[in-house]
């Protein structure tokens, strides 16, 4: 059994864990990471030296490696927006992986360098601290600026921009650039390393971004870059983040079996392809084409000419948060069709007998519940190999893909018992993660808190953590039974663990287990 080197973007889970147990879905590849201890968490940073010091050690036993460029340079995802690092500070990071080429000439790079986001929102939850009182119109500015430099902004949104100006403070907005500044650089500098052939590929997601904007603005002059080294074809930039890390393991386990999946893509409405999701810059029917290419997979022009299908529910009209969806209108409804979706998973299923994955990402953040009672009224969650519905819709789009071509390889793991209950419990944790907890006890326990007068912060839990989880564990284990009888492919489905990273609600994760068949 080959190993994968891997460092991820941060602690949570969908970082951490989520590759971890797709290895686990294998029979040829294991995943070697760095203690869950050394990762950091949140504004912390990971203990950068110790994880150098770690991938050095183990890089010449391993066939592959998966690195995160921001954890090995900032400490990770958050570390992107806040560091206070200088140019010689990263330069010299940037070294190393030279120096692991040196040491390990044969392992196969596949590394992982976002290109930092800037949040379309006040909030210095995530961001540096005068993102709070300054985050949006930091965001605006940066938005109209990238509309003006096109020669597309409107006569009244070149009015704004000076005004936007004169309102954000001259030290928080120089400090925002210059990291930003720093961070396009190293974006840049690892272009230097795929082309000198220390990286063997370059997986440059988006995150949380916008058609316009700073993001917009550096993916041009990394899309120049890339033009001018002629490695567009092997690098991939599209939106994406918490997805990255499953993603790329499935591109390496397709690459160790020899196989190039073919997906037949189906939506739940006809003009959903074109639709720009919350979070993202281009069509979801483009962004799912990146996803899959990243993955080592194709789309297929047939149903039958597919090795699995990726049914995706999603809206022509746009995107909603999961948490308004009751305020869903008739345009947004009347802009799809959920129930020849579900119908043809069954017809793919009884006519080809291949894998099906399904992305609900009709919501941003949470899963649309009246399309998941559908569904499990059909009985179509013991049929489908894989599911999501969580947070932006390549987060989605790309953890189901991931988990997909897997079972798609191993006929939905046909004779293999050990790793179809591995993939199995991870389909019961996406559906109790994504529907029940995300879309449903999240949202409620977020309107308990405001209406008991922000007693407890959700995204600050504190000395409320326990008082919040056995919230959430009530809550979950009474809608796993009323929603799918605490049943699932004909296994009890329980809930064993819950536990929130980075002390906030927002941040929850979650494992389940199946019993024996009844």
């Amino acid at each position: 059994m080959k190993k994968v080197l891997y460092v991820p973007l941060d602690d949570r889970d969908c970082n951490y864990d989520f590759p971890y147990q797709l290895s686990l879905m294998t029979d040829c590849l294991s995943i070697l990471r760095p203690e869950r201890a050394l990762m950091g968490s949140l504004k912390r940073a990971a203990e950068r030296e110790r994880i150098w010091d770690w991938i050095f050690l183990h890089a010449e036993e391993c066939s592959y490696a998966i690195l995160s460029v921001d954890t090995l340079l900032y400490g990770n995802l958050i570390g992107s927006r806040i560091h206070e690092e200088g140019m010689e500070s990263c330069e010299e990071r940037m070294r190393r992986f030279s120096e692991l080429r040196r040491r390990a000439p044969g392992l196969k790079i596949h590394a992982l360098h976002l290109v930092a986001r800037a949040a379309a929102y006040n909030s210095a939850q995530e961001d540096p601290d005068y993102w709070a009182d300054y985050g949006y119109l930091i965001w605006r500015y940066g938005y109209l600026l990238d509309k003006l430099e096109r020669g597309e902004a409107a006569e009244e949104e070149r009015a704004e921009l000076p005004l936007l100006k004169g309102k954000i403070p001259e030290r928080y907005l120089e400090d925002f650039l210059r990291r930003r500044k720093l961070d396009l650089s190293m974006n840049l500098r690892s272009i230097c390393l795929l082309r000198d052939g220390v990286f063997d590929t370059l997986t440059i997601p988006k995150d949380d971004t916008a058609e316009y904007g700073y993001a917009a603005s550096d993916q041009k002059l990394i899309q120049e870059k890339l033009r001018e080294e002629r490695l567009f074809d092997r690098a991939y930039i599209y939106p994406g983040a918490d997805e990255a890390g499953s993603v790329l393991f499935a591109r390496i386990f397709n690459l160790e079996v020899g196989w190039t999946p073919s997906v037949y893509l189906r939506f739940s409405s006809l003009s959903a392809a074109a639709m720009i999701p919350k979070y993202e810059d281009r069509a979801l029917g483009e962004s799912i084409r990146w996803q899959l290419l990243s993955a080592g997979a194709l789309t297929a022009d047939a149903a039958s000419d597919s090795d699995c299908m990726l049914a995706v529910h999603a809206s022509g009209a746009g995107q909603l948060e999961a948490m308004e969806q009751e305020k869903a209108d008739l345009r947004f409804r009347n802009s799809m069709n959920p129930l020849e979706l579900l119908r043809y998973i069954e017809y793919y299923k009884k006519r080809y007998q291949r894998a099906v994955g399904l992305s609900d990402v009709a919501m941003a953040n949470g899963a649309d519940n009246l399309f998941m009672d559908l569904m499990v009224k059909m009985g179509l969650q013991d049929r489908i190999s894989a599911f999501a519905g969580w947070n932006t819709a390549e987060n989605s789009n790309g953890t189901v893909i991931a988990q997909l071509l897997i079972a798609a390889y191993y006929r939905d793991f046909s004779g293999m018992k050990r790793q179809k209950e591995v993939s199995d419990c991870f389909l019961g944790r996406a559906l109790t993660a994504d529907w029940l907890c995300q879309a449903n006890v999240l949202r409620d326990f977020v309107e308990k808190c405001r209406s008991e007068g922000e007693r407890v912060d959700p995204y600050h839990l504190g000395e409320n953590a326990a008082e919040a989880r056995e919230y959430f564990l009530e809550r979950l284990r009474a809608l796993l039974m009323e929603k799918l009888s605490g049943m699932l492919k004909g296994k009890k489905l329980s809930l064993r663990d819950l536990r929130f990273h980075w002390d906030g609600a927002w941040y929850f994760s979650l494992d389940c287990g199946l019993g024996e068949e009844e």
